[in-house]
């Protein structure tokens, strides 16, 4: 579902962060939970087709298949380059194109702990991940729990050490 893709992105920025001491962007992070969402274009019923890409990801949805070419590393270099082309002509910084690619490969990630799984090389191999969590089922929304849990430890723990660090410097 969309929402768990955004949080599963979400989860591995803040965690990303955390790790090499970066600052958060939040246009990083937005480009990010687009990137998140994107591959679901090949579905005529998803989040992003509903509701932002007004009829544009329903003719792509109509002529290709879920979990195939735009659930692969081939989408994610198709949408890399397309922008990157976008970032370089706006002269855009073309971080914007790591994030969109980064959030593009968190969801096939995820996807790849899913029952239905993905091929990561549609056509050219055979090879496909899968794992035991089924799309809207309870344990997916039980991994929807933990995501939040843990975005919320992040947040919270890094206010903490704010607080920690601001009142260590209080001499008395």
């Amino acid at each position: 579902m969309f929402r768990t893709h955004i949080l599963f992105a979400l989860f591995f920025y803040l965690l990303f962060c955390k790790i090499f001491s970066f600052n958060l962007s939040i246009t990083f992070g937005l480009v990010l939970c687009l990137g998140a969402i994107l591959p679901d274009i090949d579905s005529p019923s998803s989040f992003i087709n509903k509701h932002y890409l007004l009829g544009i990801g329903k003719t792509i949805a109509g002529f290709s298949e879920h979990r195939g070419f735009f659930h692969s590393l081939f989408g994610i270099l198709i949408f890399f380059i397309l922008s990157f082309i976008i970032t370089y002509f706006f002269k855009l910084s073309m971080i914007y194109s790591a994030a969109l690619s980064v959030g593009y490969f968190l969801h096939l990630a995820a996807d790849s702990f899913t029952v239905s799984g993905i091929k990561w090389f549609w056509k050219a191999s055979s090879f496909k991940t899968k794992g035991p969590i089924k799309t809207s089922s309870l344990g997916e929304n039980l991994f929807f729990i933990v995501l939040i849990l843990g975005i919320v430890y992040f947040i919270i723990g890094n206010q903490i050490q704010n607080i920690t660090a601001f009142i260590s410097k209080i001499k008395p």
